[in-house]
């Protein structure tokens, strides 16, 4: 099977979904049924890693550089499926590859975007989102998602047919699996300035993520604890009452006890894993969630709402609360504290359960969803799957769409690409400097002069 992987996303920094694609990469690259693996980047975009062996990078700038690729004037060099990883939400002309591939696979992750209109710069974007991504979904042969749920958000949320969603789990990071030392967990809390008692918890500050809840239970925590929170402050409107999350804090009264930290590598936020009394996850919405899985891997125990695809991964490897109950979640936060062997005994359970999910089984998932896109290809003859009304219906979604200059989306996108590695430069630099500088400890420094002015008093 010759695939060809939509992976231009690549060149951003790692998160939950370039994570997914660099895994999947890799396992596609090193599966005998894959005869032929051409993964596509941005042209002028530095990537954040090696490719794995046996992927072809084929840089792209257009819409067109993808056609010409699937239209090769040789047919014995077209592609057998082409697989959308993301939705490409500001270049819709991208839908019309789902018609000019032999077969094509669109990856639903989740649908949390089509259901938050807020989460848009306004009602106009959303809108167009939503059909944009409701119309990817209509005309892929395949649609595959990462959990059932996400599934049936595809189904439900953009309409995509129940029988053509497969599903292939997810597992953990390879470089998520192996916890660090002892000695490294104490000294990267130490750089991160985190010593103590302390809840951890992972991801972006969306109010669907639910920090809101955590706080709420936090206050109520009468113990000496913090809440380490790893990931990016992205949400400045309200989360509760008008109030935005800085905001309710401060009424909490919970200055000092809630600790954001954005940008960490993998090592760090292992460190801040290992070192917690729990991991805390209240999203109530989620397409798969990853680091409830990680904190299971490396022995964390989890606290987590009952939502969507979360008791799905997390079996009974996690302790459940009702979404937004605060209440509920601040027992068990206290029972965590408590520690005992009913909690070692759910930590055992959740390394059981983490276990479970491997990349070899996602790649039987996505395999299996492959082979059914090129089966409905076949069955076609070759020809276009849609019929000249469906394709007129594309043609017409693109050309209404706001994104229509190709030279302002070029230029855009080259802006970016180039702040992104600018960025990542920067961020590298930063840590050679960080590396390099002497460990400052006010406390320490403190108690130097003291003893050197007793020395002197003595003397």
């Amino acid at each position: 099977m010759h695939v060809l992987f939509d992976a231009r996303l690549l060149h951003r920094s790692t998160s939950g979904l370039e994570r997914v694609q660099w895994n999947l990469l890799r396992e596609l690259a090193g599966s005998a049924r894959v005869t032929r693996l051409r993964a596509l980047v941005e042209a002028g975009t530095g990537l954040a890693a090696k490719l794995p062996e046996r992927v072809e990078p084929l840089e792209v700038a257009t819409t067109e550089d993808i056609q010409a690729i699937l239209l090769d004037p040789d047919p014995a060099k077209r592609p057998d499926l082409y697989h959308l990883t993301f939705f490409p939400d500001r270049r819709p002309r991208d839908l019309l590859l789902l018609a000019l591939a032999r077969a094509s696979v669109v990856s639903v992750t989740d649908a949390i975007l089509n259901r938050h209109p807020e989460y848009h710069r306004s009602r106009e974007e959303h809108a167009f989102y939503h059909r944009f991504t409701c119309e990817l979904a209509r005309h892929a042969d395949r649609i595959l998602s990462h959990s059932e749920s996400a599934g049936r958000e595809a189904v439900a949320d953009l309409g995509a047919g129940a029988g053509r969603v497969d599903v292939a789990l997810l597992a953990v990071d390879p470089a998520m699996r192996e916890p660090l030392a002892p000695g490294e967990v104490r000294e990267r809390l130490a750089r991160l300035g985190l010593s103590g008692d302390y809840f951890v918890a992972v991801g972006k500050d969306y109010p669907h993520k639910e920090h809101r809840t955590a706080l709420l239970a936090l206050a109520q925590v009468k113990r000496p604890v913090l809440l380490a929170c790893a990931g990016e402050r992205v949400w400045r409107g309200p989360v509760e009452k008008g109030k935005t999350l800085d905001e309710l804090a401060r009424r909490l009264g919970l200055e000092g006890r809630v600790r954001w930290f954005a940008r960490l590598d993998d090592r760090d936020v292992k460190a801040l894993m290992q070192g917690s009394r729990g991991l805390l996850y209240p999203s109530r919405e989620e397409g798969f969630g990853l680091p409830p899985l990680e904190a299971m891997t490396l022995g964390v125990p989890v606290v987590a709402a009952r939502a969507m695809s979360i008791p799905e991964v997390c079996g009974a490897g996690a302790i459940y609360f009702t979404p937004g109950a605060a209440g509920e979640l601040k027992e068990l936060m206290e029972k965590l504290l408590d520690g005992g062997p009913e909690v070692a005994a759910q930590v055992a359970r959740g390394r059981e359960r983490a276990a479970e999910f491997t990349w070899k089984r996602c790649l039987e998932g996505t395999l299996a969803c492959y082979q059914k896109a090129c089966e409905s290809g076949r069955r076609r003859g070759g020809a276009p799957p849609h019929d000249a009304a469906a394709m007129l219906c594309m043609f017409e979604f693109a050309a209404q769409s706001p994104f229509k200059d190709d030279s302002d989306l070029r230029a855009w996108k080259e802006r970016h690409a180039e702040l992104e590695t600018l960025f990542r430069e920067l961020e590298d630099k930063y840590r050679e400097l960080q590396a390099l500088m002497p460990r400052f400890s006010l406390k320490r420094r403190i108690n130097k002069i003291k003893k050197a002015w007793r020395a002197r008093r003595g003397g």
